[in-house]
C-alpha cells in the first residue's frame, strides 16, 4: 500500500512539474539556444527534476532493501543548542526531500560554474583579437565623408524635435484614446518615409494596450493603430489601421508579439523589435536577429531580420542583405556599439588596454546618434582618447545600420559632449538653462559641422550650428533658417567659405525688419532673396527706412544676400 502511495506521488509531482515546465516556458519564452544563457537555467530546471527522481528512486530501493537496518544521522538540538547522532529508520535516512535538494544543488551549482568557465572562455582577457576583428572598419578620406554627410544638396533632413519632445506631442495626440492605449518611448522609432517623391523624416509608435484588461477585451480586434510625429514639421497624426494591430507585445496568449515569434523560430536569437512603417504607411515589426560568435556566449553579431505583420500575423525571417527595402535598419545598433568599442581598443591587445601603455587605444564618445539619407540610416559617434576628461575628437566612425559597413574618418575637432557645453554656455542663452540635444553631424558648405537643438521640458528653443574643428563658430536662430543665415556669415567671415562679392549701387529699400544684432530688408527688383547686414558694418544701416536709396557690396548665399559693406545715399534736391 505504501509503495502504490509512493507511486502515485510520484507520478502527481511529475505531472504538476512537467506543467511547471510548461508554464515557464510559454510566459518566460526562453531562447532553445546554447547561446543564450536563460535557456540553460531552463535545460537545468529539467535536468534537474530528472536526476532527483533518479535519486529518489535510487535510495527508495536501497531502503527497502534494507529495510530493518537502523542508521546514524547528526542532529541538533535546539534546547541544548548542541549536536548529537540519532538512530534513524531506513525510510528517514534515505529522505526523498533530502536527495531531491541535493540533485537540485549539484545541478544548477553545475550549470552556474559551466556558465562561469563560459564566460571566461569567451571573455575579452583570452580573445580580444576575435572581439577587435568583430568589426571591419575602414578608413577613408574626409572627402568622403563631407559627400555622405553633404547638407547642401537637400537630401538630410534635420530634425528639430528630439524624442523627448516628439514624446509629448505622440502623447497629446492620444485624445478620446488614453485610457486604452499608451505609447512605448523605447520603441518609437525613427525612419525615413518616401512620399509623392520626396522624403519625410518621423518617428512612429504603436499604440500600445495600457493594461490587461484592455488587452483581453481587445484581442480580436487589436490595437487601433499608430503615432507619427514628423520631427522637421512637428506634424502629429493618429493613423488608423484596417483591421487592427493584433500582434503586440502588449498582447496576450497567442497574440503576444514575442510569443508569436519564439513558437515560430525557437532557436533564434535576438535583443530588440522596432516598429517601422514602408512608405504606403502599412505596419510592420522589425526584429534584427544575431548569433554568439565568440565562445559559446559571447560576441552577439547581427544576422538578418525578422518582419512580422501585425494585422494577419504574418513572419518571415530575411538573411541581411535580402530584406525588402523600405526597412530602414536590420543591425542592433547596441550590438555594432559594443563591436565598434573593442575594434579601437583591442587592436594590440587586451594587456596593452588594462596593463600596458595603451599603444593607440581610442574609445567612441559618451552617446551616439542618426544620421539619416536615402533610405539609410547611420550610427555616428566621436572616436575620441581613454581620457575622461578629453573633450577633443580624432575623428568619426558612421556605421550603416541595413548594411553593417563601418567607416573612420581622421578629421581633428571636439566631441559631441564639448558642443553641447558650448551650446548650453553660450551667453545668448546660458541664463535659460536650456539643454541641448545630441548633436548630429553635416558637412555644410565643406565644414564638418554638428547640428543640435536647444530646448526646454516643453519645446525647442534654439536650433544651433558649431563647427567641429574648434566650436568657435556657433550660430543660433529660432528657425533652422535663421541659425543657417548667422553660420553663413559666421564662415564668411572667417575665410572658411568664398563667395564672388556683388556691388549694387543705389537700390530702393521697399521693405525692412529690425532683428537687434542683424537687419534685414529687400530693395526694388530684387524679391526672390532678402539682404542681411549687420550694425557693426555700417552706422547707415541702423538708421535706413523704406524709400531710402543705398549701394552695397554683399555676398550671394542660397536663401539671402549677405552685406558687407552699406552706404545711405543723399537724395537729391
Amino acid at each position: 500500500m505504501k509503495n502504490k502511495k509512493f507511486v502515485y506521488s510520484i507520478i502527481g509531482i511529475s505531472a504538476a512539474y512537467v506543467l511547471l515546465l510548461f508554464i515557464i516556458y510559454y510566459f518566460g519564452l526562453p531562447f532553445i539556444n546554447f547561446g543564450h544563457v536563460g535557456f540553460y537555467f531552463y535545460l537545468a530546471a529539467i535536468l534537474a527534476y530528472i536526476f532527483a527522481l533518479v535519486l529518489v528512486l535510487t535510495c527508495k530501493k536501497t531502503a527497502l532493501k534494507n529495510i530493518d537496518k537502523r542508521y546514524k544521522r547528526l542532529s541538533y538540538n535546539k534546547l541544548t543548542g548542541k549536536f548529537y547522532l540519532q538512530e534513524v529508520d531506513s525510510n528517514s535516512h534515505f529522505n526523498p526531500l533530502n536527495q531531491s535538494i541535493r540533485a537540485y544543488i549539484l545541478v544548477f551549482g553545475f550549470v552556474g560554474v559551466l556558465l562561469l568557465v563560459f564566460a571566461l572562455v569567451g571573455s575579452k582577457m583570452f580573445n580580444s583579437k576575435a572581439y577587435y576583428e568583430q568589426l571591419e572598419i575602414k578608413e577613408a578620406p574626409e572627402q568622403e565623408l563631407l559627400e555622405v554627410f553633404d547638407y547642401d544638396n537637400g537630401e538630410v533632413l534635420l530634425p528639430i524635435i528630439d524624442k523627448d519632445l516628439a514624446y509629448k506631442l505622440a502623447q497629446a495626440s492620444l485624445a478620446d484614446y488614453g485610457a486604452q492605449y499608451t505609447i512605448d518611448y523605447d520603441n518609437f522609432t525613427l525612419i525615413n518615409v518616401t512620399r509623392n517623391g520626396k522624403n519625410q523624416l518621423v518617428r512612429v509608435s504603436p499604440l500600445e494596450y495600457s493594461n490587461i484588461f484592455v488587452s483581453m477585451s481587445k484581442k480580436d480586434e487589436g490595437s487601433v493603430g499608430y503615432i507619427e510625429v514628423n520631427v522637421v514639421t512637428k506634424e502629429t497624426k493618429l493613423v488608423k489601421v484596417e483591421g487592427g494591430m493584433k500582434y503586440m507585445p502588449s498582447a496576450i496568449f497567442g497574440k503576444d508579439l514575442h510569443r508569436h515569434i519564439r513558437f515560430k523560430y525557437p532557436t533564434v536569437m535576438y535583443s530588440e523589435i522596432n516598429f517601422e512603417i514602408d512608405d504606403a504607411g502599412k505596419p510592420y515589426w522589425v526584429i534584427p536577429t544575431e548569433k554568439k560568435e565568440i565562445g559559446v556566449i559571447n560576441g552577439a553579431n547581427s544576422t538578418g531580420v525578422i518582419v512580422v505583420d501585425p494585422v494577419s500575423g504574418e513572419i518571415n525571417k530575411y538573411d541581411r542583405g535580402s530584406e525588402p527595402s523600405w526597412i530602414d535598419r536590420t543591425i542592433n545598433e547596441e550590438v555594432v556599439d559594443k563591436q565598434a568599442t573593442n575594434a579601437f581598443r583591442y587592436k594590440n591587445g587586451f594587456m596593452n588596454v588594462h596593463f600596458g601603455s595603451k599603444k593607440e587605444v581610442f574609445q567612441l564618445s559618451d552617446g551616439y546618434n542618426y544620421f539619416i539619407k536615402g533610405g539609410n540610416t547611420y550610427y555616428v559617434s566621436c572616436i575620441t582618447s581613454p581620457n575622461e576628461g578629453d573633450q577633443t575628437s580624432i575623428g568619426f566612425v558612421t556605421i550603416n545600420l541595413k548594411t553593417r559597413v563601418a567607416t573612420k574618418y581622421l578629421v581633428a575637432g571636439i566631441t559631441e559632449m564639448r558642443a553641447r557645453e558650448i551650446a548650453m554656455n553660450d551667453a545668448r542663452v546660458k541664463a535659460q538653462t536650456l539643454e541641448a540635444t545630441w548633436p548630429i553631424l553635416i558637412n555644410y558648405q565643406g565644414v564638418e559641422t554638428y547640428f543640435m537643438v536647444l530646448k526646454n521640458d516643453v519645446q525647442e528653443q534654439k536650433m544651433v550650428f558649431i563647427n567641429v574643428a574648434n566650436g568657435s563658430l556657433i550660430a543660433m536662430g529660432d528657425t533652422i533658417e535663421e541659425a543657417r543665415s548667422e553660420y553663413d556669415r559666421l564662415l564668411a567671415d572667417s575665410g572658411k567659405t568664398e563667395s564672388k562679392d556683388i556691388i549694387l549701387n543705389n537700390q530702393k529699400i521697399t521693405n525692412i525688419r529690425d532683428l537687434g544684432s542683424t537687419i534685414e530688408f529687400m530693395v526694388e527688383g530684387i524679391t526672390d532673396k532678402y539682404f542681411v547686414v549687420s550694425p557693426s558694418v555700417s552706422l547707415d544701416a541702423r538708421f535706413m527706412k523704406v524709400g531710402d536709396a543705398v549701394s552695397i557690396t554683399c555676398k550671394d548665399y542660397e536663401s539671402y544676400y549677405y552685406v558687407i559693406s552699406l552706404t545711405k545715399e543723399e537724395k537729391s534736391n
